[in-house]
């Protein structure tokens, strides 16, 4: 296990308001590596993984916090929402837990400030131009189980100075809402976590929230790259973004004609 200290604050007694939900268990760190890391080692270290479902694993500083892309996710310690929950979902919705991390992560900024917010595919959450949330969503597959991490890093308090990020745009709730006072990240996480399993019901219960999460999409229409990054090689896909599939993969119309579907990717749009 990375090393990390528990913290003795009160995120753990949101268990009691997610009793046989997720957020049932809480796992709350002062500070660790990852809260995806910690997430990985619990699932690796667990004869039954299903036992896990619902543990959300909170940590107000991370030493190597890391987004998509494994590009690095940097936060003032104890001021954001820094978040990996471990799920298991039946197989026929385990393809969809990226796309409910993100319209959650989405739906609990609206609850919090005046301001519509987007998503920009497939996981970024937006105000305006400017990046509040991110997300990122692992599977880990053990025998015939599946088990899901999504990682939530939602920016509640910290204060953006463009001058010291050139070229990196970003917000939080607190810039958006009231800058004068410090927003209560307990609160925040308990909107949060309420929103994921109000949507992860919903899946279970074999209903879509795709038109909910399309309609909050930017770029569709538009002529976009998509930067897929692997081991083997890396490939550019560009054309228009004309939708998306029910599994959330970004439908793109190449300049011949030929309709691919990508998962995931890095995409950049072109006005």
């Amino acid at each position: 296990m990375p090393d990390q200290t528990p913290d003795s604050s009160d995120f753990a007694s949101l268990e009691n308001d997610f009793q046989g939900q997720i957020g049932a268990r809480i796992i709350h760190l002062r500070r660790t590596t990852s809260t995806m890391e910690v997430a990985r080692e619990l699932i690796s270290n667990c004869g039954n993984q299903s036992e896990l479902h619902g543990t959300a694993i909170f940590a107000d500083e991370q030493s190597h916090g890391r987004g998509r892309f494994d590009r690095s996710w940097d936060s003032e310690p104890g001021q954001d929402i820094l978040v990996s929950v471990i799920v298991c979902p039946r197989p026929s919705i385990a393809g969809r837990l990226t796309t409910m991390a993100s319209l959650a992560s989405a739906m609990t900024v609206d609850q919090l400030i005046s301001q519509p917010s987007s998503i920009k595919w497939p996981n970024d959450v937006l105000i305006g131009r400017k990046k509040i949330c991110g997300v990122i969503a692992e599977s880990v597959t053990t025998g015939a189980s599946f088990v899901g991490i999504l990682g939530i890093g939602l920016n509640v308090n910290r204060r953006i100075d463009p001058s010291n990020s050139p070229g990196y745009e970003a917000t939080s709730i607190r810039d958006l809402a009231a800058p004068s006072a410090e927003i209560d990240r307990r609160e925040v996480a308990k909107i949060l976590l309420s929103i994921l399993n109000e949507l992860y019901d919903a899946l279970d219960r074999g209903e879509t929230i795709m038109p909910e999460w399309r309609a909050r999409l930017i770029g569709l229409g538009s002529q976009v790259s998509v930067s897929i990054h692997s081991d083997e090689n890396d490939e550019v896909i560009s054309g228009i973004a004309e939708d998306v599939d029910e599994f959330g993969r970004l439908l793109i119309r190449e300049q011949g004609g030929s309709l691919r579907a990508v998962a995931a990717g890095e995409v950049t749009t072109r006005i």
